[in-house]
């Protein structure tokens, strides 16, 4: 009788927390950890601190403290797993949240210096206003130097809510490697190690950056004539 109920109070907890999006081998989110009100709300932050008129150092000192203040939104949606070609690509480094965007590869043209990485966005909400000020969706990449990975191209592409439409779309980051070019030269077929780094409207700032809204790929680029 008492395993019997034990069967059913365990049935029953398993519905609430199914419910609730958790489960009981720990907890997973069914959905984002949190929801667009705070994107916007960030979005909105940097609009009135005017961070895009601010220096470098200013705007990278405001992102630094919302990184804090909303580190706990970076849990990973079991929803929002990583896209199969992500298999294909690398080694998944790093995932935060995936709910909003997400990208599965990246790749490098050593002719031009250019990293380029499709950037999967599959909302259509949580990026701010449309057609301004929206929000950015940044990508760092960087290249091991044979002791850790440093920064060689840093860029971003710009988005916005669109309602009434339907995702996901497939944007690109192209970004030029004009850092620690050392790392990307000479142009003799030899292999380097490479990591991409996604993150949603805060600025990576190092190559072990873990953002809160996106993920990052370990992969290998090839320096080709």
């Amino acid at each position: 009788m008492r395993s019997r109920q034990r069967q059913l109070n365990k049935i029953a907890i398993s519905l609430i927390l199914g419910a609730s999006g958790m489960s009981l081998g720990g907890f997973a989110y069914a959905g984002p950890a949190c929801g667009p009100e705070v994107k916007e709300e960030i979005v909105k932050i940097m609009i009135n601190s005017g961070a895009d008129k601010l220096p470098d150092d200013q705007r990278l000192r405001l992102e630094a403290e919302l990184y804090q203040k909303y580190q706990s939104c970076g849990v990973p949606d079991t929803a929002a797993t990583l896209s199969p070609e992500a298999a294909n690509c690398g080694k998944t480094a790093y995932r935060g949240s995936l709910w909003w965007e997400e990208i599965s590869c990246c790749g490098y043209d050593p002719q031009r210096r250019m990293f380029g990485c499709p950037v999967t966005v599959k909302q259509s909400y949580g990026y701010g206003p449309n057609p301004l000020p929206g929000s950015r969706e940044y990508v760092l990449n960087c290249v091991w130097n044979g002791a850790a990975y440093v920064p060689v191209a840093n860029d971003s592409v710009h988005l916005a809510n669109s309602p009434g439409q339907n995702p996901p779309w497939q944007f690109a980051v192209l970004a030029m490697a004009n850092t620690n070019i050392n790392l990307v030269q000479p142009m003799n077929g030899i292999t380097r190690l490479a990591r991409s780094i996604l993150s949603w409207q805060l600025q990576p700032t190092n190559c072990n950056y873990r953002p809160i809204w996106g993920n990052v790929i370990d992969y290998r680029i090839r320096l080709d004539q």
